[in-house]
């Protein structure tokens, strides 16, 4: 496996606070599961999720690890994020599926039965 180039804290945790920008530079923040894969940061989000949108303007992001109360458990890293093909789609959620498990799936089910699902790669400055 490649040497990750994401922050160790921030590799180790299950879930982060993503920071987007809108078009004014108002920060809008979302608590994700992310998970590392090859010195990037794989966050979910429905295809028709605002950040995305957001994304389309700025693709500066910034990450912390956070706990399941959105409590911040590490230090913040800024980045770049670009939404991945949809052929990626079904490697990232089996990477998603390992690393939270029934979380995971169950999460997948869910989101499953109101459409289809993007990952968003977030590259740490």
């Amino acid at each position: 496996m490649a040497m990750l180039a994401v922050p160790v804290r921030l590799s180790e945790a299950k879930i982060v606070d993503l920071v987007t920008y809108r078009r004014d530079g108002t920060p809008v923040h979302t608590p994700v599961l992310s998970t590392p894969r090859d010195g990037v940061l794989l966050i979910r989000t429905h295809h028709t999720a605002g950040k995305l949108k957001r994304l389309r303007h700025n693709s500066r992001v910034e990450v912390t690890p956070c706990d399941g109360r959105r409590r911040v458990i590490g230090g913040t890293s800024s980045g770049r994020a670009r939404v991945l093909a949809a052929e990626e789609t079904s490697a990232c959620l089996e990477l998603l599926h390992r690393r939270h498990g029934l979380v995971g799936y169950a999460s997948t089910w869910l989101r499953h039965r109101y459409g289809r699902d993007v990952f968003i790669a977030v590259q740490p400055d």
